[in-house]
């Protein structure tokens, strides 16, 4: 698949997430695949998942997710992750490893970047 292609599937995707309404379910289908959303505030998160993946657990994935940046960065907004996109990417590979959860404890997840963040 080329860049454009994908980055024209990536629009299409965030288009159908903003035009539903809040009393729609977080899931919907694209192309053969399931896309599953959460809406927190300002932010939105998106994951592309595979038919045998169980949407709760992605939710529950997402909202950790979020529970585990807001701890991270006091009360994240768009500005936190776009600012410090890089310790966003740290969060998400130490809960992810080849697409499967591993770690959703927010202490074991946050303590590397702490320790990375410490001055020396």
């Amino acid at each position: 698949m080329s860049v454009e292609e994908r980055s024209t599937q990536e629009a299409d995707i965030v288009r159908k997430c903003l035009m539903r309404g809040e009393q729609q379910c977080s899931f919907l289908e694209f192309m053969g695949h399931k896309v599953i959303y959460r809406r927190y505030a300002s932010l939105f998160f998106i994951v592309g998942v595979d038919d045998d993946e169980n949407e709760i657990g992605v939710l529950e994935f997402i909202h950790c997710l979020v529970e585990t940046l807001d701890k991270h960065f006091e009360n994240v907004c768009e500005l936190d992750i776009m600012s410090q996109l890089e310790k966003a990417h740290f969060v998400v590979d130490e809960m992810l490893i080849n697409g499967f959860i591993v770690e959703t404890n927010k202490q074991n997840i946050l303590a590397p970047i702490r320790f990375l963040d410490k001055p020396t």
